[in-house]
């Protein structure tokens, strides 16, 4: 991985529009001469039509003091197909708020949105809480990827039409879940439980927790649920749970949005009592990996428990977790590395939790690694919990090892950059882009095959609308579905990206950047305007732990 050298000049101007203008600043970014146009993909606002299920998590920054919290949206809206968003509701749990940083079932008031021709769309998340700006790329008329686009804060989440679920449809659930404790450190948790079909409380069930990378200490690793539930309103599309342990973490509180019977979004309702906030996917549990290739991505903070880290890469694994020809790439706090015949297997693997061993793994230190492992039809759940730091993510089946050329494709990415407006510190970045992707190139050198535009939010310095992107895509030799990416970016707060790309299915890529002033995970996904209503929703849910949400704005 070869990060780029291109910085840009230290001289930016620091937005102080109000965040419900936010909406009208992008017009005005795309309405002028010299906007590059966008790629004709054949969306328009008809592609936005029905009620979905959004989620949005990452840092919300208060100007007063110059601090972040974490911050989690999660709730539905409701559109037109003709640029109007009719109403919704959504949960938001945010200290920088004030009060108790917990406000439920808020109504999403009326507003408009408008997508572009490549998917592209913007909008605003009006409540009573506050005004939000939205920014956001559809991969179909089911689902899309979308960002937190205001100078108040940034973060990133998907967008998905909205199913139901009857309460004996859901069985055994694998969830992640990731946000901040108490104190704004990270905290990340993923488990396991089995639901009573009929009343949807827990019979049976595992979970594992870091809190800061503390992991280690007895009662917060393989945990055993005692009780709780979580149960679907009458409707079938939103509902309530409670996870208990018998541990320091003892009883959380979620509000559940139903996307289908197989994948459930959460946000935790209780962070006036507990302190905690955390977000994330419950997907339906398998009690096996799936045999053949996988790739994965994670992110978090390294050993140091301030630097963010963030890593990537394939392996071969069987049905108990064994896995060979481990690559891995990472990004430690700017410093870049390829690691590759790696190994790992589960020391144990007892109902659906394996608890992955890796003795040559890497977060830019060299240590024996595990983490907890709970394969899912969303992709093997997994958290760190070996007392080195905090990484969580997910890996995933491969199917395919290459992406189709003459193709749109949506990309969302989200890690932290030095940001100078925080004199050299850590800060949130998340971006929404979309390009057409042409000829795979065999060299750097060789010509531009790839195109389109993007949007950066870096958190409290700059917005960018409609900034060229261009660059070079380049496969692995051997056809094992990775490969590297190089873009210009000239608008954006370093220039450019420098990313290595692992294929999934041929229409969903993961990808881990290599940067040495930004550290990010993310996803493109193949578009299609055309797609009817009735094809299944994406059910990747990239994990974007919290980056040490009050350290985000310390210096470096």
């Amino acid at each position: 991985m070869n990060p780029l050298a291109s910085t840009k000049s230290a001289g930016r101007l620091l937005m102080a529009l109000p965040a419900i203008a936010s909406i009208l600043l992008l017009a005005a970014c795309s309405t002028g001469s010299s906007s590059p146009a966008p790629n004709g993909e054949g969306f328009n606002n008809s592609n936005l039509k029905g009620t979905y299920v959004f989620s949005i998590s990452g840092t919300d920054f208060h100007p007063n003091t110059n601090t972040g919290s974490f911050f989690a949206f999660v709730g539905t809206i409701k559109a037109d197909g003709n640029g109007n968003i009719t109403g919704g509701t959504v949960d938001i749990n945010d200290a920088n708020l004030g009060g108790t940083g917990v406000f439920l079932a808020q109504p999403v008031l009326k507003t408009a949105y408008s997508v572009s021709s490549d998917g592209r769309g913007t909008a605003h998340l009006p409540t009573a809480e506050g005004n939000f700006g939205l920014d956001f790329v559809l991969t179909s008329s089911t689902h899309g990827m979308i960002t937190r686009f205001d100078q108040f804060g940034s973060g990133s989440g998907t967008l998905d039409l909205q199913g139901s679920a009857s309460q004996s449809s859901l069985g055994s659930l694998a969830f992640s879940l990731a946000g901040s404790d108490s104190t704004g450190n990270p905290l990340g948790t993923v488990g396991a439980f089995a639901l009573n079909s009929s009343t949807g409380a827990i019979t049976s069930g595992t979970q594992d927790f870091n809190d800061n990378g503390v992991s280690t200490v007895s009662g917060s690793t393989g945990l055993q649920l005692t009780g709780g539930s979580l149960v679907l309103a009458s409707s079938g599309t939103s509902g309530t749970a409670v996870l208990t342990t018998s541990s320091i973490f003892g009883s959380l509180a979620f509000d559940v949005w139903v996307i289908d019977s197989t994948h459930l979004k959460l946000i935790e309702t209780d962070s006036n009592t507990s302190g905690y906030a955390l977000s994330g996917d419950a997907f339906t549990q398998q009690t096996s990996f799936t045999r053949g290739p996988l790739v994965y991505t994670l992110a978090g903070v390294d050993s140091g428990l301030v630097n963010p880290v963030a890593a990537g890469g394939y392996a071969t694994t069987d049905a108990n977790g064994g896995l060979s020809n481990l690559l891995e790439d990472y990004n430690d706090d700017g410093t870049t590395n390829t690691l590759q015949n790696l190994s790992g297997s589960c020391l144990t693997f007892v109902a659906g939790r394996c608890q992955l061993n890796l003795p040559t793994f890497s977060n830019g230190t060299a240590a024996d690694f595990q983490f907890a492992a709970y394969p899912s039809s969303g992709g093997v759940q997994l958290l760190e919990i070996d007392g080195h730091g905090l990484m969580q993510g997910t890996a995933y089946a491969q199917t395919a090892t290459s992406f189709a050329a003459s193709t749109g494709y949506g990309l969302n990415l989200s890690g932290v950059n030095v940001s100078s407006c925080f004199s050299d510190a850590w800060a949130e970045v998340d971006d929404i882009a979309q390009f057409q992707a042409g000829t795979p190139d065999t060299s750097s050198t060789g010509p531009v095959n790839m195109n389109g535009l993007v949007d950066e939010n870096d958190l409290a310095c700059e917005l960018n609308f409609n900034s060229d992107l261009g660059g070079v895509y380049i496969p692995d030799p051997s056809p094992d579905g990775r490969g590297s990416i190089s873009v210009s970016t000239p608008s954006t707060l370093i220039t450019g990206l420098t990313l290595e790309y692992y294929v999934v299915d041929g229409s969903t890529m993961l990808f881990v950047e290599g940067d040495q002033q930004q550290v990010a995970i993310g996803t493109f996904q193949a578009q299609s305007s055309t797609a009817s209503a009735a094809t299944a929703q994406s059910h990747m849910a990239i994990v974007h732990p919290a980056f040490r949400a009050q350290a985000a704005l310390r210096s470096r």
